[in-house]
């Protein structure tokens, strides 16, 4: 398992992520938006100094994120402009010598089983852009679209049926959805994940909200007892920013995540 952070969670200067990353000790970067951006938005000049900067401070890019399909199933309009979206995703991650990207499943509105067909129909379009490149679909789970959970997530790969569509897991995002992360809703997709989303959770006061690796209710022990075993890269995407401070919630998860490791390693 190789640790990434996803560089917005510390700044939209994407120079100064990187100078924290590096001194942190992660040695991959996930972009997301970066310089006033999205990653998709980006220039053929700005991707090349993207490459630069990632090459010049010793790290490696794990992969880019777009926002594609997070918009409304019963928007014909807008689900063209996410598949434009994700053309450029797809492309952008081919020049970046990269083999998959993330995808979402629609914000939710209602029973999964009504809407499953639709999805289906729109992510094999989807999948058939990125297949022609070579680049693998992964879906995040997202507890405000229609798979917030393992559960569903698996539900969706398994109408696709689909080589080239994977998962993305979050075990946060799992646990805002009301699932048991680990080992429940991880037992549903362990086979088909090819990436990871790091961030904990608790409710307090009837509240859901995010706290650094090892504060929450998540079990991150277990869960990273055996993401150890994977060749995956697993980000830190805390979301935790205690007085708005992401750079300082990074830096505590990111403590908090080292922190668990090295327990299991004990």
């Amino acid at each position: 398992m190789e640790l990434a952070i996803i560089s917005d969670e510390i700044s939209n200067d994407f120079e100064h992520s990187l100078k924290v990353i590096r001194e942190l000790g992660a040695t991959s970067v996930e972009v997301r938006n970066l310089w006033g951006k999205s990653v998709v938005d980006l220039s053929q000049s700005q991707l090349e100094e993207l490459r630069r900067l990632v090459k010049a401070y010793g790290l490696r890019l794990s992969n880019v994120d777009s926002a594609a399909f997070k918009t409304y199933l019963h928007d014909e309009e807008s689900i063209e402009n996410h598949l434009s979206m994700l053309q450029r995703a797809v492309e952008i991650s081919r020049y970046l010598d990269l083999t998959f990207t993330r995808i979402f499943t629609f914000w939710w509105e209602g029973s999964l089983v009504k809407a499953m067909p639709s999805i289906v129909g729109a992510l094999q379009r989807a999948a058939e852009i990125a297949s022609a490149q070579g680049v693998t679909l992964a879906i995040e789970n997202e507890y405000s679209t229609y798979t917030g959970t393992g559960e569903e997530t698996a539900r969706i790969v398994k109408q696709l049926r689909s080589p080239w569509v994977k998962v993305l897991w979050d075990p946060g995002n799992a646990f805002f959805a009301r699932e048991e992360p680990y080992p429940e809703g991880y037992a549903q997709v362990r086979d088909n994940v090819i990436h990871v989303h790091l961030k904990d959770a608790k409710v307090i006061d009837g509240e859901f909200r995010w706290m650094p690796i090892g504060s929450g209710d998540i079990d991150f022990k277990g869960q990273l007892r055996e993401l150890k075993t994977l060749n995956i890269t697993a980000s830190l995407e805390t979301h935790y920013a205690p007085s708005g401070d992401k750079e300082r919630g990074t830096r505590e998860s990111f403590a908090g995540l080292l922190k668990t490791i090295s327990a299991l390693e004990g």
